[in-house]
């Protein structure tokens, strides 16, 4: 253990009065209104150590994106023959009873989609009285995630003072260089740097990812309420949301202008860039 984490010379431990659940969430997306859970895992531990683990892989009830599973490797062919959550919901829901909750990033969506499903299923579940441990949130106190940490982790010494009005653009010019030299995973152009820290990368239709290609090659939604659709489907279900996102502010202009495309008929193809041709829609 880090001599920083450690106290007196001897490793510290947990101390728990009630059961601590630990859970790791798998879902079709990050929406939690929209998202449907595909596994959860849950690592239950007692005051006295013993630990209980359950799993199971649910049927989310619609389809799950290529980007979810290139994360959690879970596809629809996974989850065909499963049940769904409402299967599970309450037996999970008394499994939890009296436990205080932990996870990796649980507070912004872990613990809201299940809480969502609990409701969507209608199964009483409630946070209030619980202790919700968030790891990623420790991590971020113990390791800030700001300039000067930034400056220090991939500079390698301590942000200087200075005069100079531009000394903090200086240190971000620092921290990028550091970065790119930390990793060959990190680009080194500019344009190709902005995608990767994004995740866009060549399934992506557009320079936001909200569309991207499937293996077969049709264009997908990869956001919202239609996330892993295909774009076709869509125009023949719901024109009316295409044509929202076409005059919303809330998107970029190349996903404004496949939306506005697509609602008129004309799809974005494999070979062709986001700002330039569209095919006709022949609705198969």
């Amino acid at each position: 253990m880090p001599e920083q984490y450690a106290a007196s010379g001897r490793e510290r431990k947990l101390e728990l009065s009630r059961p601590l659940a630990i859970l790791d969430i798998q879902s079709t997306g990050l929406d939690t209104e929209t998202a449907r859970i595909v596994k959860i895992s849950v690592l239950k531990i007692d005051p006295d150590g013993t630990e209980h683990v359950k799993s199971v892989v649910v049927n989310p009830g619609l389809p799950i994106p290529p980007g979810a599973s290139q994360v959690h490797g879970i596809v629809d062919l996974d989850v065909m023959d499963r049940p769904v959550f409402r299967s599970y919901a309450r037996a999970l829901s008394d499994h939890l009873e009296g436990c205080d909750l932990a996870g990796f990033g649980i507070e912004r969506f872990g613990l809201p989609l299940l809480i969502a499903e609990f409701a969507r299923n209608g199964v009483v579940f409630t946070v209030s009285g619980r202790a919700i441990v968030d790891a990623m949130t420790v991590f971020h106190r113990l390791e800030p995630r700001n300039l000067a940490s930034a400056f220090a982790r991939f500079v390698g010494v301590k942000r200087p003072e200075s005069s100079d009005e531009a000394q903090a653009a200086r240190d971000v010019l620092e921290i990028l260089r550091g970065e790119v030299s930390s990793s060959t995973d990190v680009p080194v152009a500019p344009a190709e740097i902005a995608d990767w820290a994004k995740g866009i990368d060549s399934g992506s239709i557009d320079s936001d990812g909200r569309f991207r290609w499937s293996e077969d090659g049709d264009a997908l939604v990869n956001f919202g309420k239609h996330r892993g659709e295909r774009l076709v489907e869509v125009v023949s279900s719901d024109p009316e949301y295409l044509r929202w996102i076409a005059g919303s502010d809330n998107f970029g202009p190349e996903v404004r202008k496949i939306a506005e495309a697509a609602s008129t008929g004309y799809l974005p193809e494999r070979d062709s860039s986001a700002e330039s041709e569209f095919s006709p829609d022949t609705g198969s």
